[in-house]
């Protein structure tokens, strides 16, 4: 009975604590976030305007569009994980958002076998390109998860415009250019902006 009661009380003490934390968030995860926006945005652009024919399509240019961002990505998170090694953990709710998003990011992973599995079998680069626009709206979902919790107006928009620039790629896949300037530009206000904002908000480092 005891342990019944202290179970209970752990439960009320982690819901007031998602109902009462401000707008705190964590670091890395606010600027992993952003770098995640600016780097894969500007990917999705510059594969955009190589459709349009605006850079050349040679292989090597190609090879580099589709590696390096990635390469840098990679570089930038240990270096910003070394760097903010010594924060403040995040409160109860930036730790439920950061779960929420890793399991949307496990939810990715899944779907790469599920469409990446048929549009292969089908040899189909349209069935192919409804992973991007599910990812974004995946994201979408995320976003309003924590607008639920926090109940932070911005935080639900973001989550509309992730649907909206999801929505906004399907309608595009027959024309592959727009449809990478469409993810490019959502990646960079949809993810890249929250990301920055949430890095201003975020908790300072222990002194």
């Amino acid at each position: 009975m005891s342990s019944d009661t202290e179970t209970v009380r752990e439960d009320l003490a982690f819901m007031r604590a998602l109902v009462s934390a401000g707008d705190s968030y964590s670091r890395p995860f606010a600027e992993g976030y952003f770098a995640a926006g600016v780097i894969y945005g500007v990917q999705f652009v510059l594969h955009g305007v190589q459709f349009f024919g605006a850079i050349p399509s040679t292989p090597a240019l190609s090879l580099a569009i589709g590696l390096g961002p990635t390469v840098v990505f990679i570089v930038a998170m240990v270096w910003n994980s070394w760097r903010r090694r010594h924060d403040r953990p995040p409160t109860s709710t930036g730790r439920a958002v950061a779960v929420m998003f890793g399991c949307i990011g496990l939810a990715n992973l899944a779907l790469i076998g599920v469409i990446g599995s048929v549009a292969w079998r089908e040899q189909s680069l349209t069935t192919w390109l409804v992973y991007p626009c599910t990812v974004f709206v995946l994201q979408g979902a995320a976003w309003l998860f924590a607008w639920q919790l926090r109940r932070r107006a911005w935080l639900g928009f973001v989550g509309l415009g992730w649907f909206v620039c999801g929505v906004a790629m399907a309608l595009s896949v027959q024309s592959l250019g727009y449809f990478l300037l469409a993810g490019g530009i959502g990646m960079w206000l949809c993810m890249a902006l929250p990301g920055w904002v949430m890095s201003r908000l975020a908790r300072p480092v222990a002194g």
